[in-house]
């Protein structure tokens, strides 16, 4: 899988690119959606949380502290989804290409979780931008942010292999998809702090798979911290992990698949 991806590695972010491109084709605005969208999230959320509602973090006395703990958990989660939810149709999407040209299954798949990694590096961008222009405290954690976002769409890489394999033979999955992840994302402290969930509820977030990606963005961008040792080992085993079994189910279905579509 590795041997194709960096085959076809130009292909893959020039496509990933032109998605960007033209993922608001025949507006006005064009590609500046991609700039313009995200910007327009951070403001709402800064402004209902830290003027509207004013709901302040345990441990912050800032206003501003719950709007950016929010947007540094919510902005990922979207890109994350988004790459799920794509990555599960893209096999279906892409019948075409698949039934006429010997391409790897694995590089559509490859190109939604690329479009969405430059879609969330924008938007954090964006976040740290207004960060820095509210006054807010940019230490050198905001360094290991990009390694934590990578890592979290390669485990929505390997998620996407899975599931759009089987998807293919089970086009319900593809239906699935969009409730399971609205489910998970509320069962994972993103909307909500840790701190607040019941002790004997407290447990089970270990096994959380999006928790480690989650809180290491939180430690990162809120409070300047190197996620803990735990958390890194979860993140690189989660994304190699997801991508293994995804590459092994998307081999085991691989002769079937181009007839089925």
């Amino acid at each position: 899988m590795v041997v194709n991806l960096w085959k076809y590695r130009k292909f893959i972010f020039i496509n990933s690119v032109n998605d960007l491109r033209h993922r608001y084709a025949g507006s006005a605005m064009g590609v500046f959606w991609n700039v313009l969208n995200p910007l327009a999230q951070i403001f709402v959320f800064t402004l209902v949380f830290s003027q509207l509602m004013k709901i302040r973090l345990p441990d912050m006395s800032s206003t501003t502290g719950f709007a950016i703990y929010l947007c540094s958990g919510m902005l990922p989660w979207i890109s994350f989804s988004e790459c799920v939810s794509r990555g599960t149709h893209s096999f279906i999407e892409n019948a075409n290409y698949l039934k006429k040209l010997p391409i790897p299954e694995q590089i559509f798949v490859a190109q939604t979780a690329i479009s969405g990694t430059l879609s969330i590096l924008i938007s954090i961008s964006l976040l740290l931008i207004i960060n820095i222009l509210i006054g807010v405290h940019i230490g050198w954690a905001w360094l290991l942010v990009p390694i934590i976002l990578i890592l979290f769409q390669c485990f929505g890489f390997g998620l996407s292999l899975i599931l759009g394999s089987i998807n293919v033979f089970f086009r319900d999955i593809g239906q699935m998809v969009g409730i399971i992840l609205q489910l998970w994302m509320w069962l994972t402290p993103i909307v909500y702090t840790k701190e607040i969930i019941p002790e004997r509820f407290a447990y089970f977030m270990n096994f959380n798979p999006s928790f480690p990606f989650i809180d290491a963005l939180h430690m990162t961008i809120l409070y300047n911290k190197s996620p803990a040792s735990w958390e890194w080992t979860a993140m690189l085993l989660y994304a190699m992990v997801a991508s293994i079994f995804g590459y092994l189910v998307l081999r085991k279905l691989r002769p079937e698949i181009r007839d089925v579509l």
